[in-house]
């Protein structure tokens, strides 16, 4: 049985405009198809549904199935079962392996938090992603703090909230939670809007000999 690869590809006309006219159309045996190129391109240029690959309907029904099954070897699929083996495409590269452990240890390095600090908010963090944005909004205005932000940022507010407890309100301005860094695990405070002023105060923050406490985090209900 042989495939119309010109059919396969559909419409990437800089394949094949490539070489001479009279080889517009190849030709390939079942078995030597699949390896003419990778399974990422075979699922980037091959049509979604193998119907509509030219001549498919003048095939007999026995054909149509073999077909079938080489362009599932081409996708990268287990015919058995339609699932798609990975392929090298897929895998992350060796280098990009080592970068990632690299960017990990170097954030664990940096951070002021403990091991099982940052285990604790990563857990957190897994179990609250399927909130809402509005939902972590409300849960941040239960306790005080901003709702404002990416929904990845209020997740971390959240997170890291009810792992290590809610920041204090500054003792300087006594109007804002104070913002801890996770990096020299100090906190600063990140200023106010003053209503009088209508306009957003700056505030020197705590001294370095202000006692400062988290309060327990306050579920929403309570």
């Amino acid at each position: 049985m042989a495939v119309d690869m010109e059919g396969a590809a559909g419409a990437d006309a800089a394949e094949r405009q490539k070489g001479h006219a009279a080889e517009a159309t190849k030709w390939h045996h079942a078995g030597c198809f699949p390896k003419i190129k990778k399974p990422a391109w075979f699922r980037q240029h091959l049509p979604e549904n193998d119907e509509d690959i030219t001549g498919f309907d003048s095939l007999r029904q026995e054909d149509q199935d073999r077909v079938k099954e080489v362009l599932k070897t081409c996708r990268g699929e287990d015919v058995q079962d339609g699932k798609r083996k990975p392929d090298a495409s897929d895998r992350p590269s060796k280098k990009a392996k080592v970068a990632e452990e690299g960017k990990a240890r170097e954030d664990a390095e940096a951070s002021a938090l403990s091991a099982q600090q940052r285990e604790a908010i990563d857990t957190l963090k897994a179990e609250l992603s399927k909130k809402s944005v509005a939902a972590l909004g409300c849960m941040l205005h239960k306790n005080g703090l901003p709702k404002s932000g990416r929904k990845e940022e209020l997740l971390e507010r959240v997170a890291e909230a009810k792992a290590l407890g809610v920041p204090p309100v500054c003792p300087t301005c006594d109007k804002a939670k104070l913002r801890f860094s996770r990096v020299s695990g100090d906190f600063s405070c990140p200023g106010f809007f003053d209503d009088e002023a209508k306009r957003h105060k700056r505030c020197k923050g705590p001294s370095a000999e202000a006692m400062l406490v988290r309060t327990c985090w306050q579920e929403m209900g309570a």
